[in-house]
């Protein structure tokens, strides 16, 4: 055989064998990483791995909060990097800005439980000041930056806690408990419920009612947005 068919055959071949690789997407097109909720303020990722299972590669560059809701073991990879064994725990949350640009990882479950985490893309970057309405009596900031404010929160049997009327919108996260009742004062007989693990959208301009009707403790994550 010349050499030019060799190598003919040669570029032919390195055209049609795929190529190993890290084939990646955008976190939200990422098939664990569901859409739950968006509009112009936020994306709402439902994170949701089985045991055993383990995400494609997939890119984070949105600026996002992190809320995991359940107790689990996990391995990750960075692209390009060893892999690397952490805990997820209910209730811990972070900020990730991707200032130093986006990262691109997967993750898998070794645990025997779902891994179940919430993943909130900030979209907007209007910045609003909260008023001195959002300083919540009997709630202490747990974090704070330029986008939001997040309070933890807990509601004992039977306890009551009343959000006031912001300009600004919200979310509410059950991380653990029997469920949270959220009554809008501002639209009569407007309820919903929330179990362990979901979380709601609260509009601004409107006052709400939380109650625990449950026998337990609820733990909860409260959102304000900026």
């Amino acid at each position: 055989m010349s050499t030019f068919k060799l190598l003919v055959i040669t570029c032919f071949a390195c055209i049609c064998v795929p190529r190993v690789g890290y084939a990646q997407v955008a976190v939200r097109f990422e098939p664990r990483h569901k859409v739950a909720l968006e509009n112009e303020y936020v994306r709402l990722l439902d994170v949701r791995i089985r045991p055993g299972d383990t995400s494609l590669f997939h890119v984070h560059e949105t600026p996002s909060f992190f809320i995991p809701l359940s107790n689990t073991a996990i391995g990750s990879q960075v692209q390009g990097q060893l892999p690397q064994e952490s805990k997820m725990t209910a209730g811990a949350t972070w900020y990730n800005g991707f200032e130093k640009g986006p990262l691109i990882h997967k993750v898998w479950n070794s645990d025997t439980a779902t891994l179940h985490v919430i993943d909130l893309e900030l979209l907007s970057a209007k910045n609003s000041p909260l008023t001195g309405a959002a300083a919540l009596p009997g709630l202490k900031i747990d974090f704070e930056n330029e986008r939001l404010r997040v309070y933890k929160m807990e509601l004992l049997p039977q306890d009551t806690f009343l959000l006031p009327r912001l300009p600004t919108p919200m979310i509410i996260i059950c991380v653990s408990g029997p469920g949270i009742q959220i009554e809008n004062g501002s639209r009569k007989g407007d309820l919903s419920r929330i179990s362990e693990g979901g979380f709601q959208w609260l509009k601004p301009g409107q006052h709400f009612l939380l109650l625990n009707e449950g026998a337990g403790r609820d733990e909860a994550i409260l959102i304000l947005l900026k």
